[in-house]
């Protein structure tokens, strides 16, 4: 599946710690809200200054074409990076209810920039059962994610496959494969 996962640093405790906070007690549950939606999009600002590099190892950037517009339309997301496949994975919030996440299913050519590395690639989706799985490796290094996925189910996650499996639906994701898989290696 996925690389293995080191073991969280201190920096990454605090981002954990941050996200669940922001996720469970601040963000609104049925919609970012146009306060969060802002928010969000903070990072874009950082890779048009030229500093993605400083993130990228966090966030990628991904463009999108509107699905109604037809127009341009950027999205900072964590990422997971799938060595093996040289593949990054994304997962949409909100049961996938999400602009980027629709767009990019209508129109899978997309763009990515990780770091200062740009590249094009299409996006498929990943079935629940490797996102479940995925989940899994997260929370093993960092449990306080359990709380924020947890909060949009129905159901707790009691730690078993089946029921990250069915966290997993709540969360749809999507493989961006690199269409220039030659050469191609992960941005740090």
């Amino acid at each position: 599946m996925s690389e293995k996962i080191p073991a969280v640093g201190f920096f990454d405790r605090i981002r954990v710690w941050m996200e669940n906070l922001i996720l469970t007690r601040l963000v609104p549950k049925d919609d970012p809200g146009p306060v969060f939606r802002y928010l969000f999009k903070i990072p874009i600002l950082l890779f048009r200054l030229g500093l993605g590099g400083f993130i990228g190892s966090h966030f990628l950037l991904l463009t999108t074409t509107g699905r109604k517009t037809g127009k341009t339309r950027h999205t900072p997301l964590e990422f997971t990076f799938d060595e093996k496949t040289a593949c990054y994975l994304v997962s949409a919030g909100w049961g996938g209810k999400t602009d980027w996440y629709k767009n990019a299913l209508a129109n899978p050519l997309v763009k990515v920039q990780v770091g200062w590395k740009k590249f094009e690639a299409e996006a498929v989706p990943v079935p629940h059962r490797e996102v479940a799985e995925q989940m899994m490796e997260i929370a093993n290094r960092a449990p306080a994610m359990i709380p924020v996925w947890q909060r949009w189910c129905d159901r707790p996650i009691d730690g078993s496959l089946t029921s990250y499996i069915y966290a997993a639906q709540f969360f749809p994701s999507l493989r961006l494969i690199p269409t220039e898989r030659m050469n191609h290696e992960p941005a740090r």
